[in-house]
C-alpha cells in the first residue's frame, strides 16, 4: 500500500498535532510540579519545621492549579491524538486493511 502525497492540508494537521503535543508536554510538567509541591514538599517542610505553618496555605492555591492543569493536559492530549488519527487516515486511507 502506497501512501498518498501530503498536501498543504495535511501539513497543517502535522503542525497542529505537533503544537498540541508541545503544549501537552508543558502542561504535563506543570501538573506534576504543582501536585508534587502541594502534596509532598509543603507538608514535609511544615512537619519538619523548616517552613512556618502559614506556608501550608499555599496548598489551597496549588490544588486548583493542579486540577485545571490536569484537565487542560488531558484535553490537549486528546486533541493531538485526534489530529494524528485524522492525518493518518488521510495519508493511508486503507490503513486497517
Amino acid at each position: 500500500m502506497d501512501p498518498r502525497l501530503m498536501g498543504p492540508e495535511q501539513w497543517m494537521l502535522v503542525d497542529r498535532a505537533l503544537s498540541h503535543l508541545v503544549v501537552f508536554l508543558v502542561l504535563a510538567v506543570n501538573t506534576a510540579f504543582s501536585f508534587l509541591i502541594a502534596h509532598a514538599v509543603i507538608p514535609s517542610l511544615v512537619s519538619t519545621g523548616d517552613a512556618p505553618p502559614q506556608v501550608a496555605g499555599f496548598r489551597v492555591a496549588l490544588y486548583p492549579v493542579f486540577a485545571a492543569s490536569l484537565v487542560a493536559t488531558l484535553y490537549t492530549f486528546a486533541r493531538s491524538i485526534s489530529y494524528a488519527i485524522t492525518l493518518i487516515q488521510q495519508i493511508y486511507p486503507r490503513f486497517a486493511i
